[in-house]
């Protein structure tokens, strides 16, 4: 699937909306940028109701689910598929994002307000790639570059935090290699570990190899 080409944080006509601090002004560190080829690559728009049947067939695959914190929905339909681009677009407890890598639609990242305050001090994060993007070293650039989206795009927001299962080894690695630090076992999900990302504490751009499709 192919978009326009629009900056990372460029709303897409009609489709992306841009988020908003509700006039509440903060200083905060500037963080350092990601390098311009990822910049340039990636690019994070709102799902829209025409993605449905890629999304269906991206999705309706259970080892993507494997370690997900959600169960596979199976079979995932194409009705599901509409309403959980809907549900992505009207909560606010949420900002979910459809990831373009070079103009081709390749997963989802996702923050999750910790807190119902504004702006949020806290999130949640969490992503999926399609199976034939798994392998090209997509996901640490697309973590990465999502996760520094939220903390430029929020002042507010002072860490991330993102919980993965024990024996995902792929992405205990990616968040390894991003600067993410393991935090205190959470005691009621003894197979999910915990670990934050703080702002001021930078994201290890040097770590990060190329992507390619």
């Amino acid at each position: 699937m192919m978009s326009a080409a629009y900056p990372i944080d460029e709303p897409r006509p009609g489709r992306d909306v841009p988020d908003l601090l509700r006039g509440k002004r903060i200083e905060t560190t500037r963080l350092p940028a990601p390098p311009e080829y990822l910049v340039g690559g990636f690019q994070f728009l709102s799902w829209h109701k025409d993605d449905a049947p890629l999304y269906q067939q991206m999705l309706d695959d259970p080892d993507l689910w494997t370690y997900m914190h959600e169960d596979y929905p199976a079979p995932m339909t194409l009705e599901l598929a509409q309403d959980l681009i809907a549900l992505s677009g009207q909560a606010s407890h949420h900002k979910v994002r459809a990831v373009y890598w070079q103009d081709q639609l390749v997963g989802q990242a996702r923050l999750q307000w910790a807190t119902g305050a504004t702006p949020p001090a806290s999130g949640e994060i969490s992503y999926w790639l399609a199976r034939k993007h798994w392998g090209k070293g997509l996901a640490a650039p697309m973590v990465g570059v999502f996760a520094h989206r939220c903390f430029t795009k929020f002042p507010g927001l002072q860490q991330i935090e993102a919980r993965i299962h024990r024996d995902n080894s792929a992405s205990l690695r990616l968040v390894e290699k991003l600067g993410f630090l393991r935090a205190p076992q959470a005691p009621e999900t003894p197979d999910w570990g915990r670990f934050i990302l703080r702002r001021g504490t930078g994201l290890d751009w040097s770590a990060l190899a190329f992507p390619r499709l």
